[in-house]
């Protein structure tokens, strides 16, 4: 028998009832200049994207922004998340092969699972970083919406030294190269968390700025040297990494906003949408 994960965060960052997560999702591609979905100008050289993971009422338009651009020849996804609860494995699997949402099940690619493993020591399946976890689980919906069938390896990322994270990053280049299938590797991460907006666009862009460099040790180092609270800097960094060995030449921030640009307040956390292309 299958085993399958529930949503752990339907009803709270986007709605739980399948129609109203629809239309909320229709809502947040018509803030694409791209406009609504369907209408795209796809990008069929994209390799990865940087997304971020809040509620969708906050960053779904920020989110919409990059896949708007994505075509539905992509056939699987690798999607790093946060481990904001700092349980469990440090690179952790997913233990289950389904992956429920209000949209429908996500199928969990079980052989990039096990080559992953044979691959890599440190990254083993562990239910505990992903029972909770909303990084992930939030971009399945907008994944299930633009393309049609794919297969999913979720990973779960925390405590990982930069020797770690370029092996992982390098790891993962090789099996997209390995295989026949379109892949995209995909980093969820917010930027700046509770600060005034603007010191969250002195520090945003910092961050933004190495990762649109591609420069993965940059980040790193830029986001412990000013003490920036990028969540996903980790995700972002293994993405980097994935993305030179790859090839990648190109990076195009696609939006940057704050949760202030929806409601006015004085603390924000802010977003993007980053795409990376050969």
């Amino acid at each position: 028998m299958e085993r399958v994960r529930p949503p752990a965060v339907a009803g709270s960052f986007y709605p739980s009832e399948t129609g109203e997560l629809g239309s909320l999702i229709d809502e947040c591609f018509l803030s694409s200049p791209l406009g609504p979905l369907g209408k795209q100008q796809l990008s069929p050289g994209i390799i990865g994207g940087l997304v971020p993971h809040a509620g969708y009422i906050y960053s779904g338009p920020c989110a919409a922004h990059f896949y708007a651009r994505l075509d539905d020849s992509i056939r699987r996804v690798i999607l790093l998340g946060v481990n904001h609860w700092s349980r469990g494995a440090n690179a952790a699997l997913s233990p289950w092969d389904l992956w429920r949402t209000p949209a429908g099940d996500v199928v969990i690619d079980r052989e990039l699972n096990s080559l992953l493993q044979e691959r890599l020591d440190f990254v083993q399946p562990d239910e505990l970083p992903h029972r909770r976890e909303h990084s992930i689980e939030v971009q399945l919906p907008f994944l299930q919406r633009v393309l049609k069938e794919f297969t999913l390896l979720p990973l779960s990322l925390s405590y990982l030294a930069p020797r770690k994270c370029r092996e992982l990053g390098q790891t993962l280049a090789d099996l997209c190269t390995a295989s026949s299938r379109r892949t995209v590797i995909l980093a969820s991460s917010d930027l700046s968390h509770y600060l005034s907006p603007q010191k969250t666009e002195e520090l945003d862009r910092l961050a933004l700025d190495k990762v649109l460099a591609l420069d993965p040790e940059g980040l790193l180092d830029i986001v412990e040297d000013k003490n920036i609270s990028m969540c996903g800097v980790l995700p972002a960094a293994v993405l980097l990494f994935s993305i030179n060995a790859l090839g990648g030449e190109h990076a195009h921030l696609l939006k940057h906003c704050h949760s202030g640009d929806v409601t006015k307040m004085r603390e924000v956390v802010g977003y993007a949408s980053v795409s990376f292309e050969r």
